[in-house]
């Protein structure tokens, strides 16, 4: 099947047909690493090392990547309620208004994509900067904070080294996305890095999802 023929753009549309059908309503850990897997395993023709994550909302399978957002979207709300209901020390509201900050970011940025690489920046693709930055910013931000936080708490203590941790690993890999949009050296492996900040996220959103949960047991 030749790339650009119209078997091939048929083929790649019921692929996105599929992806819409398939990733209905996942929501939580478990929906977006389902919708994210997806994305990573389908025939997009992304490189995970070299293509940015939010590339797949500007393919046929940007169904699928509106999926993931939206799903993160509801972890990011689902995690303020559990937080603010579990623990009672002081920066707690910050964390809240944080992950708040983080659910919207998520929750809008599919209807905002990023401009095709190559081509002039418009006010759209901004917007998806913007959206970006100040999701991977607050998620970041959160983890020290709710690690600082539990490091004064007697629940959840044993996981405020955890948060710290991931907080810090999330600070690394932005960093890295940042040096590589202006490095050519990096550019290569700026999907790399873009997904070890989404690892560290989804570890850090997991384990307190987790512990949330077994809170309201």
């Amino acid at each position: 099947m030749e790339p650009g023929s119209r078997c091939h753009r048929d083929y790649v549309r019921e692929q996105g047909d599929d992806s819409r059908s398939r990733l209905r309503c996942p929501s939580g850990p478990r929906g977006r690493r389902r919708s994210l897997g997806y994305l990573h395993l389908g025939p997009t023709g992304l490189s995970p090392v070299r293509d940015a994550v939010s590339q797949y909302g500007i393919t046929s399978f940007r169904a699928g990547y509106r999926v993931a957002t939206i799903a993160f979207a509801v972890a990011g709300v689902a995690l303020a309620v559990g937080v603010d209901r579990a623990i009672s020390g002081t920066g707690r509201t910050a964390v809240v208004l944080l992950l708040i900050v983080f659910a919207s970011s998520r929750a809008a940025i599919s209807w905002f994509p990023m401009d095709v690489p190559g081509t002039e920046r418009t006010s759209t693709g901004q917007m998806h900067g913007l959206l970006a930055f100040g999701a991977f910013v607050s998620a970041a931000i959160a983890a020290l904070r709710l690690g600082e936080v539990l490091s004064r708490e007697a629940k959840w203590h044993s996981l405020a080294l955890m948060s710290s941790c991931l907080g810090w690993a999330m600070v690394a890999f932005l960093a890295g996305i940042m040096f590589a949009r202006s490095s050519p050296r990096m550019r290569a492996g700026f999907g790399a890095i873009e997904r070890g900040f989404y690892l560290s996220a989804i570890g850090w959103f997991a384990v307190f999802a987790y512990a949330c949960a077994a809170n309201a047991h």
